[in-house]
């Protein structure tokens, strides 16, 4: 069998788990009911090895989805300190539906090419909470990290699964079945290219009758060099499977909307 290997210590998957850790250090330590792990069997059918390994094993390549995501220096094209600026939007049939706003500021720029930033991502009680080292010493962009943080939360608590569950399947289909094209977009009133980075990583879940409604969620991200912080926007949709109502049950849109220097 041809393994596959991902990289959580190197990668924004550590953030990832940082933000889901932190908010379960806030609870009882119960499991949700309904939870959905896989088996070791299964992931060793689906996955080959997966885990944290210290080394990338000579001749693995990474795919282009997997360096956009996770491996890119989103920061390197920040040459002084400056504020980003993005806005979010939550709406659908059996979403809570909210705007706010996410700020990260660029502070510092070190020796070595990192940044030490600051990262407000949500104001009052919807704040995220972000660890020191999720903003210190940072190549890729955090608000990725913080962000998907935040969706497996939300998957977790609308299918009583597991957000490790979740987790597993963002790799697993990263790997094997995202696609990336080439986009246009807007920014500040100019045209501007990118690449965009498309996956549904629930539907071919062999768990997915355990929360069908929201099996066909689709993500979409944009990265572009061109634009300072590498990414534009992250959008998610489930869509409805009603004839009355095609409107999603959940569609929720990040985008940078400004920057500013310091």
């Amino acid at each position: 069998m041809k393994y596959i290997y991902t990289i959580l210590l190197t990668g924004m998957l550590f953030v990832v788990n940082n933000v889901i850790a932190e908010d379960e250090n806030k609870s009882s330590g119960v499991a949700a009911p309904g939870s959905v792990e896989l088996t070791e069997d299964e992931l060793k059918n689906k996955i080959g090895r997966m885990g944290e390994v210290e080394e990338i094993p000579e001749g693995f390549e990474f795919t282009e989805a997997e360096n956009l995501m996770w491996r890119s220096d989103h920061l390197s094209n920040i040459k002084e300190p400056a504020n980003l600026y993005y806005e979010f939007e939550q709406s659908g049939v059996v979403a809570d539906g909210f705007t706010d706003s996410v700020y990260l500021r660029i502070l510092e720029l070190n020796e070595d090419g990192s940044k030490n930033a600051q990262l407000d991502f949500f104001t009052a009680s919807r704040k995220q909470a972000v660890r020191p080292d999720n903003v210190t010493g940072i190549y890729g962009n955090p608000v990725l990290g913080i962000y998907m943080g935040g969706d497996m939360k939300l998957m977790q608590q609308i299918t009583e699964g597991s957000w490790r569950h979740f987790q597993k399947l963002i790799k697993v289909s990263l790997r094997e079945d995202a696609v990336v094209e080439q986009v246009n977009f807007s920014f500040n009133g100019k045209d501007y290219q990118g690449k965009k980075v498309s996956f549904q990583p629930f539907v071919e879940d062999i768990h997915r009758r355990k929360y069908d409604d929201y099996a066909d969620k689709s993500y979409e991200f944009i990265f572009s060099d061109e634009i300072p912080g590498s990414l534009y926007q992250i959008k998610t949709i489930v869509p409805s499977k009603s004839q009355q109502n095609t409107d999603p049950l959940i569609l929720e849109v990040l985008t940078l909307v400004d920057v500013k220097n310091t």
